[in-house]
């Protein structure tokens, strides 16, 4: 018997010091940073308009040439930008703060504030949380409007 106990506590002993190191290592959170944020300067090429397949909202985008190339501005729901007075039109001087990102080989940007002129909108706010949360009460998975 002595032998049988002195067995089992060598095989137990490595066992319950893993799961004891994976533990601690659990109850350490990694917090990954928010991507970085980067101002965009630059005039509208462009204004385009997409409608999720999922909740039926419809999208705006606008194509910006910077100094660093053509940029696709992800921005937020058109009824946003209208029940504030805020429009976009081919010829715009813009300045936007948002995360770059490439999809499928194009630069693009998820904006969080857009600045033209005197008039400015904040989008997202620095959690990512979008300002467009309160009116609905919910943010639609596929088009995070």
């Amino acid at each position: 018997m002595f032998n049988r106990l002195k067995w089992n506590r060598l095989f137990l002993f490595p066992i319950a010091l893993a799961l004891t190191a994976v533990a601690s290592m659990a109850a350490k959170e990694e917090k990954i940073p928010p991507p970085a944020e980067k101002k965009f300067i630059g005039t509208v090429e462009e204004v385009t308009q997409h409608t999720c397949e999922i909740c039926h909202a419809v999208e705006l985008s606008a194509f910006v040439k910077t100094d660093g190339g053509r940029i696709e501005v992800r921005l937020g729901p058109k009824t946003f930008f209208e029940e504030r007075d805020f429009h976009l039109s081919p010829g715009d001087s813009l300045e936007v703060v948002g995360i770059p990102f490439t999809e499928r080989g194009k630069d693009v940007v998820l904006a969080n504030e857009v600045r033209k002129g005197a008039e400015h909108l904040v989008l997202r706010g620095k959690d990512g949380r979008p300002a467009w949360l309160e009116l609905h009460g919910y943010i639609c998975p596929i088009c995070g409007n």
